[in-house]
């Protein structure tokens, strides 16, 4: 790094002694560079498929979205095993590498039809909500901020399963916390901030209380 010390003029014979300068020399700061950071893995595709994917041994977040026709499936290799089963088109959200020691290297589609699978982190692809008020219409992954130890749970204009999962974001306690066919009403024992996964093919929303 060059010196920070200012620099004196020096007298020469033949002149009167110079003042001396006070300005100092221009310094470089160094620069830190932060790691860069993968974006998410977006994948196309049209019909049956396995995709290969790096090792994912972090929680991460999958989006598939398929303009299909007949069954659609997607599963993965890792303990989730059967992330989405619907009949026709489908677009929603689902983690994988939830589990201790879980890892994803492949996922397999059964599709009719034209798809789009993206595969991030929590941070890139979860739903936020800061309030720790929540709604939605389909499968998703949410993150719910707040404090609440308790919230309303309700899925309508649904017919087959609706099922939540949370998970505390400060203990990692949590679990299963509805699993029913149809509509549904009720409250819940939610620990906020959390991690909560919806199945749903109806509208719902989840709100502290």
């Amino acid at each position: 790094m060059p010196s920070t010390e200012p620099v004196k003029a020096t007298a020469t014979p033949e002149e009167p002694t110079a003042a001396a300068t006070t300005e100092p020399v221009a310094t470089t700061t160094p620069t830190t560079t932060e790691p860069a950071v993968a974006k998410p893995r977006v994948i196309k595709g049209r019909g049956d498929d396995v995709v290969d994917i790096p090792p994912l041994t972090d929680l991460s977040v999958v989006v598939f979205d398929c303009r299909c026709s007949s069954n659609t499936v997607l599963k993965s290799d890792g303990p989730e095993s059967l992330l989405v089963n619907e009949i026709g088109a489908y677009k929603g959200k689902r983690w994988i590498n939830l589990e201790d020691g879980a890892q994803t290297t492949q996922l397999e589609i059964e599709a009719a039809g034209r798809w789009t699978l993206t595969i991030g982190s929590v941070d890139q692809l979860a739903t936020k909500a800061a309030s720790g008020k929540a709604s939605g219409k389909g499968d998703d992954v949410v993150v719910l901020g707040g404090n609440a130890t308790k919230a309303k749970i309700t899925h309508s204009k649904g017919s087959s399963n609706f099922v939540i999962n949370a998970y505390s974001l400060e203990t990692g306690e949590g679990g299963l916390l509805v699993n029913e066919i149809g509509g549904y009403s009720g409250t819940r024992p939610l620990q906020a901030p959390a991690l909560v996964e919806v199945t749903a093919d109806g509208k719902w929303t989840i709100s502290p209380s």
